[in-house]
C-alpha cells in the first residue's frame, strides 16, 4: 500500500547515516461496531497521562508486512476499542476517554540501511525513537494526542521494526503487552485468547475514602545535594549495564552472609546495587533524603474481589522506601535489600485500595528530586509478539524519564538482568565505574 505524501527523515547513528521515508498515516478503524459514550478511568489511570513508546525488532519480514499488520489492527481494535477514542474531561474534573471512534494512525516507512545500524534498541535514543515511532505533529495537548499509534519500518536487510505509542492512562505493561500479543495472534490467523476485561470501576475510589497508609511515594524531597544543577549542566546519557548470573549470585551470597535478611531475590540484589551506585554517582550528601520507588503489579494481590487476569488498565502501583544517602552507604548492602523487601511486603489489596482513595482525595504530585523509580520488564511476554515472521529479537523502550530505571532480560537465554537508566554524563561515568567493580 502506498500513499501520496512522503516525509524524509535523516539522522546519524552509530557512525553511519540513516534515512527513513515515512508514508502518510492511515487512520485504522475497528472492522465492526464498537461502543459509544465515555470510558471510565480510575485514579491510577488518571495519574499517568503520557505516551509510552516501545520498539519491537524483527529479523525477518516481507513486502506485505504493513498490509498484514494494518488489517489485523482493524480486527483487534474491536476488542481494544478505547484506543480509538480521545482523552476528555469528566464533569467531575478528571480524565475520561470519549469513545469518538476517530481511529488509530498507522504509518508505513522504509529505512535505507540494515537494522544492525540501530544497535541495542533496549537503550533509548531520542533521534531513533522519533524516526521509528509515529507521533502526531499537530497534537499540542493531551486531548489531541492519539491514544495509540503504530509504525512499521522496513529495512534493507529484510527485517522490520514495529514502533508503538500507547497512552499510559489506558494501559500498564501487562495490558499493553496483551494488546500487542492479541494483535499478533490475529495477524497469524489465530483467534484472540486474551479478551480484555474493561470494567475499570473495580478500581474506583471508595465512598467514603478509607486511607490507612502515609504513602512515602509522594513525600517531597529537598535538593540538599544540588543535583538539579547537575541535570541542567550535563547532557542526559542513556546506557545499559548487564548484571550477569555470577554477579547476582555473588551479591546474594554477600547479602545473606551479613545475617540481616533470610532470603534475597535477584530483583532485590540488583536493585540494591543500582540504588547504591546511583546515589553515589550523583554525589548525594549524607543528609540527602533518597527515595526508591518500585513499580509493582497487584493483579495477584486481590482476595476479596478478584481482579481479572486480563484486566485492561493500570493494575500497577509504586511502593517506596525512604532513607538518607548517608544511611544507605554507611550500612552493609543487606540494609538496602531489607528496605526493598519491606517496601514490597506492603503490597496487598488494602494497601492498593487505600492508595486509590489517597490519590482520589489528595491528587498528590510526584517529584524527581532524590528519586529512583524501578520498573522491571523482565516478565513481559514480548517474545509472543509474533506477527507471522517469528518473534522479536529485541524489545526496547523508546524513551526513558530521568528518574526511571528499566530492567530487561539479559538475553540469549542467559539468567542475568540488563539495566537501562539515564543520568547526567559525569554521573553516568561515575555509575559505570561503580557497578563494574
Amino acid at each position: 500500500m502506498r500513499f501520496s505524501k512522503v516525509i524524509m527523515e535523516a539522522l546519524t547513528i552509530n557512525g553511519g547515516n540513516m534515512t527513513v521515508r515515512k508514508f502518510e498515516p492511515v487512520m485504522v478503524h475497528p472492522e465492526s461496531e464498537i461502543p459509544n459514550g465515555f470510558y471510565f478511568l480510575s485514579s491510577l489511570d488518571q495519574a499517568i497521562p503520557f505516551t509510552v513508546k516501545t520498539i519491537y525488532r524483527y529479523e525477518k519480514g516481507s513486502d506485505i508486512v504493513g498490509d498484514v499488520l494494518r488489517q489485523a489492527l482493524s480486527k483487534v481494535l474491536v476488542h481494544y476499542y478505547p484506543f480509538t477514542g480521545s482523552m476528555a474531561m469528566s464533569p467531575e474534573g478528571g480524565f475520561i476517554v470519549e469513545l469518538t471512534k476517530k481511529g488509530v494512525p498507522f504509518v508505513e516507512a522504509e529505512a535505507d540501511c540494515s537494522m544492525n545500524m540501530l544497535g541495542d534498541i533496549r537503550v533509548p535514543d531520542p533521534d531513533v525513537t522519533n524516526k521509528l515511532i509515529y507521533s502526531d505533529p499537530k497534537a499540542k495537548t493531551i486531548f489531541e494526542t492519539p491514544l495509540l499509534t503504530a509504525q512499521v519500518t522496513k529495512f534493507k536487510c529484510g527485517g522490520f521494526t514495529l514502533g508503538v505509542g500507547m497512552y499510559h492512562s489506558l494501559v500498564d505493561g501487562v495490558s499493553g503487552m496483551n494488546f500487542v500479543n492479541s494483535w499478533a495472534q490475529i495477524a497469524r490467523g489465530k483467534p484472540v485468547t486474551t479478551v480484555p476485561f474493561h470494567d475499570r470501576t473495580r478500581l474506583k475510589s471508595r465512598v467514603p475514602p478509607q486511607i490507612k497508609y502515609p504513602y512515602d511515594d509522594f513525600v517531597q524531597i529537598a535538593d540538599a545535594s544540588d543535583t538539579e544543577s547537575l541535570y541542567q549542566r550535563d547532557p542526559l546519557v542513556h546506557k545499559l549495564f548487564v548484571f550477569d548470573a555470577d554477579r547476582i549470585a555473588a551479591t546474594k551470597k554477600l547479602v545473606l552472609s551479613e545475617g540481616k535478611v533470610k532470603c534475597c531475590s535477584s530483583f532485590a540484589a540488583v536493585t540494591a546495587l543500582v540504588w547504591l551506585a546511583w546515589s553515589e554517582a550523583l554525589s548525594m550528601k549524607p543528609h540527602q533524603l533518597t527515595k526508591l520507588r518500585i513499580m509493582a503489579d497487584f493483579r495477584s494481590k486481590f482476595e476479596t474481589e478478584t481482579l481479572p487476569e486480563h484486566y485492561f488498565g493500570n493494575a500497577v502501583v509504586t511502593t517506596a522506601s525512604l532513607c538518607s544517602a548517608g544511611e544507605l552507604h554507611k550500612r552493609p548492602i543487606s540494609f538496602a535489600v531489607e528496605q526493598i523487601q519491606k517496601a514490597l511486603e506492603l503490597l496487598d489489596e488494602e494497601y492498593v485500595r487505600s492508595r486509590i482513595d489517597f490519590v482520589g482525595v489528595y491528587k498528590p504530585q510526584l517529584s524527581s528530586v532524590g528519586t529512583l523509580v524501578i520498573s522491571s520488564w523482565t516478565r513481559l511476554a514480548y517474545g509472543m509478539s509474533d506477527f507471522g515472521w517469528g518473534g522479536p529479537s529485541q524489545f526496547g523502550c523508546g524513551d526513558l524519564g530521568r528518574e526511571l530505571c528499566v530492567y530487561f532480560p539479559e538475553g540469549d537465554g542467559k539468567k542475568g538482568i540488563a539495566v537501562v537508566l539515564a543520568l547526567p554524563l559525569s554521573a553516568m561515568n561515575a555509575f559505570e565505574e561503580l557497578v563494574q567493580v
